[in-house]
């Protein structure tokens, strides 16, 4: 029998100028609690890879030529984000930018619907005027590296990790054995307002 890895990926970014959606009915410290702590090596790890990416110029295919940019900075409120929708995704096998609206997703839970990303990264604490999510996930997509490259040859997630009016970044991975894909990434971008 032949053996097919699954892998899939989604792409989304919204450009706003200042932050909407519904606030959730709780603050970000109470959310934090549920996130678990990321190690300092997994936090270069993830950073080094993207900011190895960003150092480059690069055609992203129908979203166009970048040129290199500026390293981005690690935002623990966007990996609260990403963390928590990774989670989400790997418990309700699940693979959307949506939360399922179910216990896992706690936003949503907490507004009565299924989160948005901008949703989640507003109830993590982050303020923006710019923001990105990236997903990912895949049965043998378990390394930053892995999971970088994939998203660089995919249009519009080469076009969120080479913005460079982007400049912070939160990013998670959450495994479960479980489930249809195994590994769920979730790459949140952010931009704080000046």
């Amino acid at each position: 029998m032949k053996y097919i890895k699954k892998v899939v990926f989604s792409s989304f970014a919204l450009m706003l100028l200042t932050a909407c959606g519904s606030v959730p009915k709780t603050n970000s410290n109470n959310l934090s609690q549920n996130v678990p702590q990321i190690s300092d090596n997994f936090k270069n790890e993830y950073l080094n890879t993207i900011n190895r990416a960003r150092s480059k110029s690069r055609t992203c295919g129908s979203a166009g030529y970048f040129d290199a940019t500026t390293a981005l900075g690690w935002s623990d409120k966007l990996y609260g984000a990403a963390y928590e929708h990774s989670n989400d995704m790997a418990i309700t096998s699940l693979f959307s930018h949506r939360g399922s609206g179910q216990e896992s997703d706690k936003v949503g839970r907490l507004n009565g619907n299924k989160s948005t990303a901008g949703e989640r990264i507003n109830a993590y604490g982050y303020r923006w005027v710019l923001y990105a999510e990236n997903i990912g996930a895949g049965t043998d997509i378990n390394t930053a590296d892995k999971i970088v490259n994939q998203l660089l040859a995919s249009d519009g997630h080469c076009a969120n990790i080479m913005n460079p009016r982007l400049t912070e970044v939160g990013m998670a991975m959450v495994k479960n054995s479980n489930t249809k894909y195994v590994h769920y990434w979730t790459q949140d971008f952010g931009t704080h307002p000046n």
